[in-house]
């Protein structure tokens, strides 16, 4: 099999095309991607620990940590001790950064329907449904 064809180069070009194009759009707010799926997050569901925050992201705990960092240098995200655990920081969006949130998901919910061009409903929603199958394969503890 040719290496155009494989299931992984495929699916890794394709992230990368959606991230490069998201990258472009989102350059005016100063932030990249994987600040953007952070600060998402936080907005679904304010108030988490970097750990949880790793978790929900499938990020590795150090390079999430960068990510928190600097969205505080960006003002966009507060870390807090936690009231339960004092080794432990909370993150939560800062108010001014919700107008940033409420724009930049018009624009990625813009990247995505420019990658599901030519897509019926039906085929969109086969799709999600495959690459979640393909994630609980890969994601199994017994492997």
């Amino acid at each position: 099999m040719d290496i155009q064809q494989s299931l992984g180069y495929l699916l890794n070009t394709c992230a990368r095309c959606i991230k490069r194009k998201l990258d472009i759009e989102i350059k005016h707010y100063n932030i990249t991607t994987s600040q953007w799926a952070v600060l998402k997050l936080l907005f679904k569901e304010n108030r988490l620990s970097q750990a949880e925050i790793a978790e929900k992201t499938n990020m590795d705990r150090a390079t999430c940590g960068t990510i928190i960092d600097k969205l505080i240098s960006k003002e966009l995200v507060q870390k807090e001790l936690c009231e339960n655990d004092r080794r432990s920081y909370i993150v939560k969006i800062l108010p001014g950064t919700f107008e940033i949130i409420n724009e930049v998901s018009i624009l990625a919910e813009d990247v995505n329907q420019v990658a599901l061009d030519g897509l019926s409903d039906s085929d969109i929603d086969n799709l999600h449904n495959y690459l979640i199958t393909i994630i609980n394969n890969l994601d199994r503890k017994d492997m």
